[in-house]
């Protein structure tokens, strides 16, 4: 349907704010401002969003870098005003060193609980920041 597009980044959005941000926005707070979904709604699509992206919520820094700057080149072409603060190496690696010690955190967190679903470990015994590809 030419409207799905709307609900898939929305989906984007919801899970990008809870990875990213220390005080994400909480789903029934989309719904006052959205005011045609219900809580439930933003769940399931949640809900679905993870299932379709088979929870990985990781972004490959080569992936990350290839949609940044396109994204950065088509908003030159149209004349659009682009943030003061562009992506530069040292940020980059800033970013980065963030995500891994995030993951690594959320990992050892998993494994004192006691997951009830298999996990991967292979970058728990690997703690070290990984250098941005920027191209």
């Amino acid at each position: 349907q030419p409207s799905n597009w709307k609900r898939i980044v929305l989906g984007a959005i919801l899970l990008a704010s809870k990875v990213w941000d220390d005080q994400a926005v909480w789903n029934v707070d989309y719904c006052q401002i959205l005011k045609d979904l219900s809580v439930e709604d933003v769940n399931e699509l949640e809900r679905v969003f993870l299932e379709l992206i088979q929870f990985n919520i990781n972004v490959q820094q080569s992936a990350y870098a290839k949609y940044y700057f396109g994204l950065r080149s088509i908003a030159e072409q149209h004349g659009l005003q682009l943030p003061i603060d562009t992506l530069d190496t040292k940020r980059a690696k800033k970013l980065e060193a963030r995500s891994s010690n995030e993951e690594y955190d959320k990992l050892a967190e998993m494994v004192e609980s006691g997951p009830t679903k298999a996990i991967s470990l292979e970058n728990l015994s690997r703690r070290r920041p990984s250098l941005a590809v920027i191209s």
